[in-house]
């Protein structure tokens, strides 16, 4: 293992290693006896509303994340993704199995991770997650086409031209059939009045989905009204934290 980086700060042990000429991260309880041997994989805005992943760790799991080159779950950065949580759990002789915290693009990465790798998923938390990108970065959809350069970062991304994207079945929506074959365990929050990521043309998909499905008792819904795109993060913590241990 190529370490990088290693300190200590407020009672948390920080470790950066080398993987794949990019960086990793690992952060967990300094006392080894208050962690549990078990982890969580932030998918993409490593300290964005970093609330709900620090009491993660503060409950004694170790928090993983692997920086991307972009965040539009193109097929080498959920692999990277993959190999990273074999090869870092391993060194840290901990469970393989993660939850992943997956806010916006980091939701479509953790259901794009979860469906093409179940043997390593405890469940995703999700939250106001890209499902399907003809609404969000194409904005084909109600959602404002606003001048963000989402669409230009996808284009390069990708490869692929909106045209093109018409007829692309590499959505995160197309993955579902493989979450209900699993029986992936999802905690999703979405804010009602999201015009980023319109949760009628994304996260409903998935509701809908699960509940045709018969598998209700394995989705959790957040809606937390009057909250556009940001803020992330669940309503209660604690009750998020809970529901995947149960």
């Amino acid at each position: 293992m190529k370490i990088l980086a290693e300190y200590r700060y407020d009672g948390i042990y920080h470790l950066e290693v080398e993987f794949r000429g990019k960086k990793g991260i690992a952060l967990m309880a300094e006392d080894k006896s208050r962690r549990n041997g078990k982890a969580v994989l932030k998918t993409e805005y490593f300290g964005a509303f970093p609330e709900l992943q620090n009491e993660f760790v503060r409950r004694g799991y170790t928090l993983l994340f692997i920086e991307n080159r972009n965040r539009w779950g193109t097929p080498c950065e959920i692999e990277d993704q993959y190999e990273f949580v074999r090869y870092i759990t391993g060194e840290l002789g901990i469970e393989c199995g993660v939850i992943t915290l997956g806010m916006s693009c980091g939701g479509m990465m953790s259901v794009l991770l979860a469906a093409k790798h179940p043997e390593i998923i405890k469940g995703l938390y999700i939250d106001a997650p890209v499902m399907n990108f003809l609404s969000c970065p194409a904005r084909l959809g109600n959602a404002p086409d606003v001048t963000d350069g989402m669409w230009q970062e996808f284009e390069i991304a990708w490869g692929m031209t909106k045209s093109e994207l018409l007829t692309f079945r590499g959505h995160p929506i197309d993955y579902f059939p493989k979450l209900i074959e699993n029986k992936i365990k999802i905690y999703m929050a979405y804010g009602d009045c999201d015009k980023t990521v319109p949760y009628e043309e994304n996260g409903i998909a998935l509701e809908r989905a699960y509940k045709e499905a018969g598998l209700d008792s394995l989705l959790y819904i957040d809606k937390k009204a009057g909250v556009d795109h940001h803020p992330h993060g669940p309503s209660d913590i604690d009750f998020a934290i809970k529901y995947f241990e149960k």
